[in-house]
This record gives structure tokens, sequence and C-alpha cells, in this order.
């Protein structure tokens, strides 16, 4: 079985599948809700109500996925869990940091100028690199 969060092979099989068939199902009803809204004009600003519902679709994707991963770890034994937990802080923690500094400087410096979807293009790889570091500890 593929395991698409590491260090969780001491979560049930059962839980590990839910977790593998529910966010590839959502990253595939994602990606067609994306192509659907470009292909309808999605974007445009005279198409507020359009708009809106990606958004909100999007804010939602990002909570059930969420919400898949909690129930993931939470299946894993505490050590597992306390590894998650502390690259959780360690990985977001440091996200926020580079966020804050970036959009700081970007409004004091000509620099390429901070857009708020960039803090989860820095947070997830963050978690992951911390996870593997904080795992490395308990080898």
């Amino acid at each position: 079985m593929i395991n698409l969060v590491p260090e969780t092979y001491s979560a049930p099989p059962s839980a590990r599948r839910r977790y593998i068939w529910r966010t590839m199902t959502m990253f595939v009803l994602m990606m067609t809700a994306f192509a659907v809204f470009y292909a309808v004009g999605g974007g445009d600003p005279e198409r507020f109500a359009l708009n809106l519902a990606m958004v909100l679709l999007c804010v939602g994707f990002v909570m059930a996925a969420s919400y898949e991963t909690i129930m993931l770890i939470r299946s894993l034994d505490e050590l597992q869990q306390r590894i998650h937990i502390m690259s959780w802080a360690i990985g977001l923690g440091a996200a926020v940091m580079v966020v804050f500094s970036w959009g700081f400087a970007s409004v004091l410096l000509p620099i390429v100028r901070f857009e708020p979807i960039f803090s989860v293009l820095i947070a997830v790889p963050g978690y992951y690199l911390s996870l593997f570091f904080v795992s490395q500890h308990y080898r």
C-alpha cells in the first residue's frame, strides 16, 4: 500500500486506506472543479457568484483534507502522534516566520510581492521537512 504521509506505518491499514481513498477523491474532484471553473470563464471579475463558489469550494476542500489528516494522525500510536504534532509546530511556525518576513519585506523593499497562496506552498514543505528531521531524532 502506498503511504502518502510519511511515518504513518503504525496506523491501522483501514485508516490508511480511508485516508488514501478520500484524499485522492478530493484531489480529483478539486482538479475537475478547477478545470470546469476556468472552462466556463471563472476568474473574470464580472463572474462574482462563480468566483465566490470556487473560493468556498477551495475552503471546503482544505477543511476536509485537514480533517482527514487529523483522523489519520489520531489513529497512530502515541510516539507517532508526538512526532507529527512536533512537526506541525516546527514546520508551521517556521512558515509563519517566513510568510511574515516576506510580507513585511515586500512592503518595504522592491521585491516580489507576497501573495497569500504562497503561505500554503511554504507551510506544507515546512511540515514535511520538519517531519523528516523530527523523525530522525527517534530512530
